[in-house]
């Protein structure tokens, strides 16, 4: 479908030019041709044709030059010849239209056709010219009208010469995908070829924006420059060229568009921006493209709703608005467009109901509405549409029961209603579908038994009926008869299969999927299907053993076998020989297997087999898995030493999740050269020595959890330049010393969310300068989403099925230790609590604001508490706890209204506690310890000076980066009582500012007035 704007070109030339149209050739010729022109088209021949290479790209060859012939009469005529156009009056020759013709090898400037200087119109697309660079004696040709050498193996700069074909009105260069327009340029182009009503250099590299001067093209009828690498913004005026019919700017990535006003009488036919910077909103003036047949925006950047107007196109045959921002309602208008053959709205954000109106477009063959946020029934008017062969509204909120009026779409090949919230049962109606091929009814609310009459759909491919409610018997044995199905997926429904006694020896079904389907043994009839390329029995009642059978099935074709979460204990004998010299996924996590760990074949990429009861050691000769890409053998009873070559892996693997075992030695260092690691996880094992120092070349690293280990080594700096790494869990180790300060100012931990040093023997300072580094603490990414668990494993590369592979982490959590199965893609965590960390809190922590856990308890942190932490705004939790910290607790913490864990027990902090928002909720424990304290919910109270004392600014107390007037404010009072008159007291401190000093005397004397006329009025009394 997007071939429509180019063949409108290709169409006007064969209208206009006689040439490449067989049916238009002259019948009669009065000269014959010259014999100069004879001679240079048989040398052209003999040089270039290849008979083998004739139909290379599968279109109908445009002249067969077997007829070429050097004999005397009407067959050596070369104006007799195909593709050959000669003058009727003077016999030369004007025209060669030798497309896809067989021609052959690399061409130069000595070629003879460049002698045929009379030539007005050569076509030499679909050849092979091998890489050769577009010969400068193509300036020879100045007469030259039309010039077509698409997908012809041209490649270089396009020579300058070709800026001398002054009377070119059409060039077509297009899809030589190694040939350049830089020097000359694409402005040198068209200032020179000011007669072209038709370009198409598509595929070709021209990185520069499209100049102003192709408005001076008065003739330009099409414009087609389709992924040309094209940069800058779309001149405004291109959209107003006053013969202009088909636009195609389309896969220009870093072309700016932005659409004007339309006027009316704009002759625009095609108009092609998708995968293009188009913004903004639809003009309503789009309505005034009265002309036009084509819309194709998609992959863009729009906004805003999509205008009614559109509905006012008449002669629309192609709407194509997915992959935009659109918003709103579908416009009911658009069911005026009665001649409309391809509607794609999908992946937009346009809500509201499906319009019923769109029943009236009676002539559409495609129609995707999927990935929108539409609501309500499924119009049954659609169910009038009944030319259609794509009908695609899968991802959308669409309710109620699926219309039984769909069920007339008989020439359906593509029905998708997936991932929605339809109900009721399935329609009986559904034989009607006779040409469906994919029919996908996944994840929605259908209940009731399946249809019998699915079994009745002859041409059914693929059927998908996975995460409903569908109970009742399958109708297995029927569907198995289908002689066309290859694809069948019945996971996670409420179904009774009956398995037994199936004669399936004539299914060609290669992808099986009967996940919980309440399956309590292995399927035999599994055996009779040779076929089959991908089985899921993951989620039933399966127990027992593996028996032998099973590992027959399929020997040559199977790559993906899922045996996950059933009750299995293991194979049927030991060593496990696995027969599937293709397999590629064997996924046997979360059952009960005992005894070694099977080695799977060489072939594997996903090899999975966590939380089983697995001992021993692992086989050296795991290390012959040269294609491997995840290894997960987690939570098992494993243990001995790693295998040294396990390192070697390194090239292949992008996930190594050994965590939970008995594990012990040392990290096996990595291989030298490339590291593809993106996630490793060895915690909770009994690992020692230093870290691998190639860890630090594996620049695609994410996720690292050693936790849990006895891993002795200083804080592993040289990770801070992996580019990507954002999980770092070292807790529970040997890791000692100083966090020294980075030498450089580059960034460290750009990408750093987690960061957990807990339980170690760190010592020194929380060093600033790597809180300053952490960008990823400070900003909501909006370039990526962060997604450190669901990395997807692909099964096979055939059909688009999925399974996420989630990372776990344990961490403390609000005091409690919590264990994340999925790591949310929001979480923020900094704990580097339980070391021997000394000094102050660093001030620039607060510029952390994406923080959600910081704790810092269990070191000798001193110092007071930085009123920068109200910054925190997202902080969920925040552990001060048995530390040497002194001064009060900042009252501008009170800001922190995300705060639901907070604890500054058994440090030396005094004063009155906050009390305000959030500080309301926080027992006891969260402050005990403090002997300075006062205030609920302590039950110590606050004395008057304490608390009437006004909040002091934390920023006097900060040394680093501060420029106020109080370098360091270190004061104590310690108030005993009043008595008559007078106070007694100890008042410790020596920087006392003028301003305290002050405040103390002026709020002492208004205490004792208060005194002196609480007695006169007792007096009086």
């Amino acid at each position: 479908m997007k071939l429509a704007a180019p063949l409108l070109m290709v169409v006007s030339l064969i209208l206009v030019h006689p040439v490449f149209s067989a049916s238009a050739r002259p019948t009669s010729r009065k000269p014959k041709c010259h014999e100069d022109e004879r001679s240079a088209l048989l040398e052209f021949k003999s040089a270039f044709f290849n008979k083998s290479s004739c139909k290379p790209y599968g279109y109908p060859v445009a002249a067969n030059l077997e007829s070429w012939q050097a004999t005397e009469g009407e067959g050596g005529d070369c104006c007799a010849w195909d593709g050959v156009e000669c003058d009727d009056e003077t016999g030369r020759v004007i025209g060669l239209d030798l497309e896809n013709s067989g021609l052959y090898g690399p061409i130069g400037s000595n070629a003879s056709l460049f002698r045929l200087v009379r030539l007005r119109r050569l076509n030499l697309a679909y050849n092979d010219f091998k890489s050769s660079q577009i010969p400068s004696a193509i300036g020879n040709l100045r007469e030259l009208t039309s010039l077509v050498l698409f997908e012809s193996s041209f490649r270089g700069q396009i020579p300058r010469e070709v800026l001398s074909l002054t009377n070119l009105s059409f060039l077509d260069l297009s899809d030589n995908i190694d040939l350049e327009l830089k020097s000359p340029s694409l402005e040198n182009l068209l200032r020179s070829l000011t007669k072209l009503e038709g370009l198409d250099l598509s595929a070709l590299s021209v990185p520069s924006p499209l100049p102003a001067a192709i408005a001076d093209l008065s003739n330009l009828t099409s414009l087609v420059l389709r992924g040309c690498s094209l940069q800058g913004e779309l001149p405004v005026a291109t959209f107003e060229m006053p013969r202009l019919e088909t636009l195609d700017v389309s896969w220009n990535e870093n072309l700016s568009v932005r659409m004007p006003e339309f006027r009316r009488g704009s002759p625009l036919k095609s108009l092609s921006l998708s995968e293009t910077r188009c913004s903004g909103q639809l003009p309503s003036s789009l309505g005034n493209l009265s002309s036009l047949i084509e819309l194709d925006i998609t992959d863009c950047e729009l906004s805003g709703v999509i205008p009614s107007s559109v509905g006012e196109l008449s002669r629309l045959h192609t709407l194509h608005l997915s992959g935009n921002q659109l918003t709103g309602k579908i416009p009911p208008s658009l069911g005026k467009l009665v001649g409309l053959t391809e509607l794609d709205l999908s992946s937009n954000q346009l809500s509201g109901e499906i319009p019923p109106s769109l029943g009236k477009l009676v002539r559409l063959t495609d129609l995707y509405l999927s990935s929108n946020q539409l609501s309500g029934e499924i119009p049954p008017s659609l169910g009038k549409l009944v030319e259609l062969t794509d009908f695609v509204l899968c991802s959308n909120q669409l309710s109620k029961e699926i219309p039984s009026s769909l069920m007339n779409l008989a020439k359906v090949i593509y029905f998708d209603l997936s991932y929605n919230r339809l109900t009721g049962r399935i329609p009986s109606q559904i034989s009607g579908l006779t040409s469906v091929d994919v029919l996908d009814l996944s994840h929605n609310r259908l209940e009731g038994p399946m249809p019998s009459m699915i079994s009745g759909l002859k041409n059914l491919r693929v059927l998908t009926m996975v995460s409903n409610n569908l109970n009742g018997s399958a109708q297995f044995h029927m569907l198995m008869k289908h002689q066309s199905l290859q694809q069948l997926y019945l996971s996670f429904n409420n179904f009774s299969l009956t398995t037994k006694d199936l004669n399936v020896s004539l299914s060609k079904i290669g992808f099986l999927g009967l996940a919980s389907c309440s399956l309590r043994e292995f399927p035999k009839f599994l055996a009779k299907l040779d076929k089959l390329k991908w089985i899921d029995l993951s989620y039933n009642g399966i127990s027992g053993r593996v028996p032998r059978w099973l590992l027959n099935v399929s020997t040559k074709n199977l790559v993906g076998l899922n045996l996950s979460n059933n009750s299995l204990t293991g194979f049927s004998s030991y060593p496990v020989e696995f027969k599937w010299a293709n397999l590629r996924t064997l996924d046997l996590r979360h059952n009960g297997m005992e005894g070694p760990l099977p080695l799977p074949p060489r072939s594997i990429e996903f090899y999975l087999t966590s939380n089983n009861k697995l001992t021993g050691q692992i086989p050296p000769a795991i290390c012959q898995l040269n294609l491997i890409q995840i290894l997960d053998l987690a939570s098992n009873k494993l243990l001995g030493v790693l295998p040294s070559c396990l390192g070697n892996l390194s090239s292949t693997l992008w996930t190594l999740s050994l965590h939970g075992n008995g594990f012990y030695g040392r990290i096996p260092p990595l291989q030298k050269g490339a590291c593809k690691l993106k996630m490793v996880d060895l915690s909770d094992n009994q690992l020692e020595g230093p870290l691998p120092r190639g860890l630090s070349k594996c620049v695609g690293l994410k996720f690292l959890n050693l936790g849990n280990n006895r891993i002795a080594d200083t804080f592993p700096s040289r990770l801070g330049s992996l580019p990507n790494l954002k999980v770092l869990i070292l807790h529970r180790n040997k890791f000692h010393g100083v966090m020294k300060e980075p030498k450089s100012n580059h960034q460290h931990f750009p990408k750093l969310r987690i960061i957990d040093l807990s339980m170690n023997n760190f010592s020194g300072g929380l060093p600033s300068k790597y809180l300053d580094s952490w960008n990823a603490m400070k900003f909501t990414e909006t370039d990526e989403v962060v997604y450190y668990a669901n990395q997807m494993v692909q099964f096979t590369n055939i059909i688009n099925l999925v399974r996420e592979y989630d990372y776990s982490m344990t961490i403390l959590n609000k005091g409690i230790e919590t264990k994340y199965n999925k790591i949310l893609e929001y979480l923020t965590v900094i704990d580097v609590s339980s070391n021997g960390f000394v000094g102050e809190i660093p001030y620039s922590i607060g510029s952390l604001t994406e923080l959600h856990l910081l704790n810092l308890s269990n070191n000798a942190i001193a110092g007071s508490i930085p009123s920068s932490l109200r910054n925190l705004t997202k902080l969920e939790a925040l552990d001060l706890s048995r530390n040497e910290l002194t001064g009060k607790i900042p009252p501008e913490l009170t800001q922190l209204m995300s705060l639901e864990f907070f604890d500054v027990s058994n440090n030396h902090l005094s004063g009155p506690i906050p009390r305000e928002k959030q500080f309301n909720t926080f027992e006891n424990s969260s402050y005990k310890g403090n002997l300075g304290l006062c205030g609920a919910p302590l039950t110590k109270k606050c004395n008057i000076l304490e608390a009437s004392l006004p909040p002091l600014s934390n920023d006097a107390l900060v040394k680093e980066d501060s420029k106020t007037w109080i370098e360091e404010l270190d004061w104590k009072i310690v108030l005993t009582g009043f008595t008559s008159g007078s106070v007694i007291g100890v008042v410790v401190g020596l920087n006392y500012t003028t301003r305290i000093e002050h405040w103390f005397i002026e709020k002492f004397c208004q205490g004792k007035q208060r005194r002196q006329r609480r007695r006169r009025r007792r007096r009086v009394i």
